[in-house]
């Protein structure tokens, strides 16, 4: 079989890394644009490069791109509209793409009418009629969300958000993104990653890996650390923000301001580099919070920590407590005191972290092993052909 992949601007490492082990069984062509927002060196699935709607407007402006982007929301809902896309995709037997409110989605649909293609359509969403400002927008989802012949939402959330949509739920099936289990393993903390960092072995670290913005709750993070250092005076503790954003600079001066210079540390980890970001870290944080239109859909870090065997703390927010299940210590979202009293519990209890480590390492074996997550692929491919 053929399957083509449609991803707009995100075709990503992160969700190849399970295509690729298709390679050899399934013909897979990815479909890229030029202001596609990830690296794609390291895909193996091999890759057509397409124009879009979108490419001049945001190559010459990002803040062009995006008035652009939202006139072609508003007036035709035709933005990430792939040139192209819907001849490529009449050679296939399937389109694989993202999301029922993406034009490129509707153009998949648009190649299940003139082509026979089955359409497969993965959904992240995890809020109800979202993507529905506009009508012309809303008149192109629900053409999608009637014609797709599979969904496979990322989480239970996201698949009951389709059902509440009108989805037929026989046609929905849950399949979570896989993590490579080789790259991401518990391992000793690696001296080198320690001494670039500025960090020892003595070192109580807690590591947040997550875009530095309001909504992934790197104020909490910062403010439940300085908590933790009143209540734990004189102890080696340290905190590694690993990622960039708008929030940088403000966060680096509040860190300064609050005495916190010494202690603080931020820094970014290339994609091969991730696994070193999870071994040095003693606790992983993720505070992710609300903000209007988006909640956390999954957070591939979350999987990657529990791989990797590193104890987790993080919020009751979006998808997050379906994505970990048993293996973290939850929080309320933007409650700093709590996260500062389970960031306490976890450095007061090693049993307490090497339980959740077994349980995040098990948990990832059974439920993100990138192979056995490929196999699920395939057999959903295989029945929607059948």
């Amino acid at each position: 079989m053929k399957v083509g992949v449609i991803r707009g601007a995100f075709l990503n490492q992160f969700e190849m890394q399970t295509m690729e082990h298709l390679l050899g069984r399934v013909e897979l062509e990815a479909y890229q644009v030029r202001i596609n927002r990830f690296p794609t060196d390291i895909i193996r699935v091999p890759i057509r490069k397409l124009r879009c709607v979108d490419d001049a407007a945001t190559l010459l402006s990002p803040k062009l791109g995006y008035y652009f982007d939202l006139f072609l929301q508003a007036t035709n809902g035709l933005d990430y509209y792939h040139f192209g896309l819907e001849q490529a995709l009449a050679s296939c037997q399937i389109a694989h793409t993202m999301e029922t409110f993406n034009a490129f989605s509707w153009q998949a649909w648009r190649a299940k009418q003139r082509h026979g293609v089955k359409l497969v359509v993965t959904a992240w969403e995890n809020r109800p009629y979202a993507a529905e400002r506009f009508a012309a927008k809303r008149r192109m989802k629900y053409e999608v969300l009637r014609g797709t012949d599979l969904f496979l939402a990322i989480t239970p959330r996201a698949a009951r958000c389709l059902e509440q949509e009108g989805a037929d739920p026989a046609k929905i099936r849950v399949l979570a993104p896989g993590i490579n289990l080789e790259r991401f393993q518990p391992r000793t903390k690696p001296a080198a990653g320690l001494a670039r960092l500025g960090l020892t072995g003595e070192d109580f670290v807690f590591t947040s890996v997550a875009a530095l913005r309001w909504e992934k709750g790197v104020y909490d993070v910062l403010h439940a650390f300085k908590r933790l250092t009143l209540l734990c005076p004189g102890r080696p503790l340290k905190l590694v923000f690993a990622g960039s954003g708008p929030e940088e600079g403000r966060l680096r001066a509040l860190a300064e301001r609050i005495g916190l210079a010494e202690q603080v540390r931020f820094t970014r980890f290339g994609y091969t580099q991730m696994p070193e970001a999870y071994n040095l870290s003693d606790v992983f944080l993720l505070a992710s919070t609300a903000r209007p239109g988006w909640l956390e859909q999954f957070g591939y870090v979350l999987a990657e920590a529990q791989a990797s065997g590193t104890p987790i703390i993080t919020t009751q927010h979006g998808s997050i407590p379906e994505v970990v299940g048993e293996a973290a210590l939850l929080v309320p979202p933007s409650d700093f005191l709590a996260l500062a009293e389970a960031m306490q519990k976890l450095l007061d209890e090693p049993a307490t972290r090497q339980r959740l480590a077994h349980l995040g390492r098990a948990r990832a074996e059974t439920e993100f092993d990138s192979h056995k997550q490929a196999e699920k692929l395939l057999q959903a491919y295989t029945q929607v052909l059948s």
